[in-house]
Formats: C-alpha cells, sequence, structure tokens
C-alpha cells in the first residue's frame, strides 16, 4: 500500500495505523486516532463476506458503544477481489467529535477477513476522502 509520505506508520500485534502528524495521540492510557487509515485481518468463521463484515462491525461496535452504520453495504474492488465498503459513523472517546469512518473489507484465500478502517472528523472527511481512496486502489494483496 501506498500512504502520504507526512504519515506515520503505527502499530500493534493486531492491526496496523497510518495517520498523519497531529492525528493520533494518547488518551486514558490507550491509542487512539482522529484521522488515519487502520489495516488488519479478522479471524471470521463466516466465508460469506457479507456475513463475515457484519460479525467484524458488531465486534467493533462492543467497544465502541456510539458506532452506527450510516450507510448500506456497497460493492468494491480491493487488489482486484470482490469487496465491501460500509459507512459508520462514531463518537471519539478522546475528542467527543462526530468522525466518519469507512470500512472496506475482501475475505484472504485462508477465509480470514481483510480490512481497512478509514477514519477523519465528520467535519474534515471530505478534505480526507482522496487520500483515502488513493490509499486503497495502492493496496496488494499476495496471499
Amino acid at each position: 500500500m501506498s500512504v502520504p509520505d507526512n504519515w506515520r506508520r503505527l502499530g500493534d500485534n493486531n492491526s496496523l495505523w497510518f495517520a498523519p502528524e497531529g492525528g493520533y495521540g494518547q488518551y486514558q492510557n490507550q491509542a487512539v486516532f482522529t484521522h488515519g487509515v487502520n489495516f488488519g485481518v479478522y479471524r471470521s468463521q463466516n466465508r460469506d463476506l457479507r456475513q463475515a463484515t457484519q460479525e467484524f462491525i458488531n465486534n467493533l461496535a462492543q467497544g465502541n458503544r456510539n458506532l452506527r452504520l450510516s450507510t448500506s453495504f456497497q460493492r468494491v474492488t480491493v487488489s482486484g477481489r470482490a469487496g465491501l465498503s460500509a459507512g459508520l459513523t462514531n463518537a471519539n472517546d478522546a475528542t467527543g467529535q462526530s468522525e466518519s469512518i469507512t470500512l472496506i473489507t475482501t475475505q484472504l484465500r485462508n477465509g480470514d477477513l481483510f480490512y481497512m478502517v478509514a477514519v477523519a472528523p465528520q467535519s474534515e472527511a471530505r478534505s480526507f476522502a482522496s487520500a483515502f481512496n488513493n490509499i486503497l486502489r495502492s493496496v496488494r494483496l499476495t496471499d
């Protein structure tokens, strides 16, 4: 994948974040992000892309009581594969601001769900849309 040069790579054991300076920080001893993209793999027992994606959203919602689906699933292509896109909204725990989230998923050959989560404050979502789309187009999966 290709991200803007001025974005920083941050990660933990389960996922990888890329965020611009000022788009991340610490809140109550946890990393928080207000702007950026998150990539990871979610292990689902479900082999249906739509159902696995919904399972992933439900899993995310367990830790984010304000997370809501704001658009229906749309078909997209991720690295030449069938994928899904969904819009979500949330209230950022650290800032209290409403944020716009785009979730992109596709299944890997082993059935796991590859995801990209793009997040920005709702007031800035349009200005980040082009960067997020460019990042998505640059993703290459080689499983």
